[in-house]
């Protein structure tokens, strides 16, 4: 049977990252990635195909729910187009883990996957915050997980990541917990995290409350631009990106131009990251949050009219 991989985790938790060091590891078995973005632009199944993996993207909402159909619709391609020995799935950081379970387990799976392991991303730096504000998306991701991983230890102190895996081990008493920096985290870590967990007992999953995408307050904006920006601009544009007047902007992430080339950025509740990058790609970004402001959002970046693409509520 095919081994599945769910990785899971809230926005900006580092899923992408993880995955990426996940494909490499597996890289000598036929590995399909498929990867969902809650927003129109693909942003991470890009950053994936430029590696040489084979992507595919479901996007403009979660598998989860809206999606569903076409995630069905893809497996059942995999299966019988591609014949992989695993697939690797990156849901939206506010997909149902137990929906996912759900629709993996349908008759028409049994006896061609099987669920390999169930990890979840916890990002230190914003648990706390976001745990209060999302509930519900993290109760299920944590509860339902065969393995916890948290993500960007190295940033906070150890009284932090006590409280962490207190929290933590409300949710969940019996899976492994990876705390220590991934920086440190060996391949065989890795796989050995994915691959020594045996057979799962399925048979006791944690199903919420839970709004659908469709019924929920979160936001996705996709821009377009040919714009250049140099790092100092673009640093500026970030820092000021949590101020209010552009409603709440949980995560952003996206390549723009610069004048020598391209730079890829990463934005979560305020803390951004920008690298160069040596692909030449069109110049996009999607940001996701709360009340989020077309206007504002499109002045902040200096982006033309006719760059922004249009607003999609889920």
């Amino acid at each position: 049977m095919i081994k599945i991989d769910v990785i899971s985790g809230f926005l900006g938790s580092g899923k992408t990252t993880l995955v990426q060091k996940l494909l490499r590891i597996y890289q000598k078995e036929r590995i399909v990635l498929i990867e969902n973005e809650f927003g129109d632009i693909g942003i991470d199944g890009e950053l994936v195909e430029r590696e040489g993996f084979d992507v595919f993207e479901i996007s403009s909402g979660c598998i989860c729910c809206i999606m569903k159909k076409d995630f069905v619709q893809v497996l059942e391609r995999i299966i019988e187009e591609f014949h992989p020995q695993r697939i690797v799935i990156e849901p939206t950081g506010v997909s149902i883990l137990s929906e996912i379970i759900d629709i993996l387990g349908r008759s028409e799976f049994a006896g061609l996957l099987q669920i390999n392991s169930l990890l979840t991303v916890v990002d230190c730096l914003n648990y706390q915050q976001q745990c209060d504000v999302f509930g519900e998306f993290f109760e299920d991701q944590i509860t339902n997980a065969s393995a916890l991983i948290l993500s960007k230890s190295q940033l906070v102190d150890p009284e932090t990541i006590a409280v962490i895996l207190a929290s933590l081990r409300e949710y969940n008493q019996d899976c492994e917990i990876i705390s220590k920096s991934w920086d440190s985290l060996q391949p065989g870590e890795l796989e050995s995290l994915l691959d020594s967990q045996g057979e799962l007992d399925l048979s006791e999953i944690l199903h919420t409350a839970y709004k659908p995408c469709s019924e929920n307050d979160i936001q996705a904006l996709a821009v377009k631009t040919s714009r250049a920006y140099s790092r100092e601009e673009l640093e500026q544009i970030l820092s000021r990106l949590g101020q209010p007047c552009y409603g709440q902007v949980l995560r952003g992430k996206g390549f723009l131009k610069s004048y020598q080339g391209y730079w890829d950025f990463s934005y979560t509740n305020g803390q951004f990251m920008i690298a160069e990058s040596h692909f030449k790609t069109g110049g996009r970004f999607c940001l996701i949050g709360r009340n989020l402001r077309e206007k504002e959002i499109k002045d902040l970046f200096k982006v033309k009219s006719g760059g922004l693409l249009h607003w999609l509520k889920l």
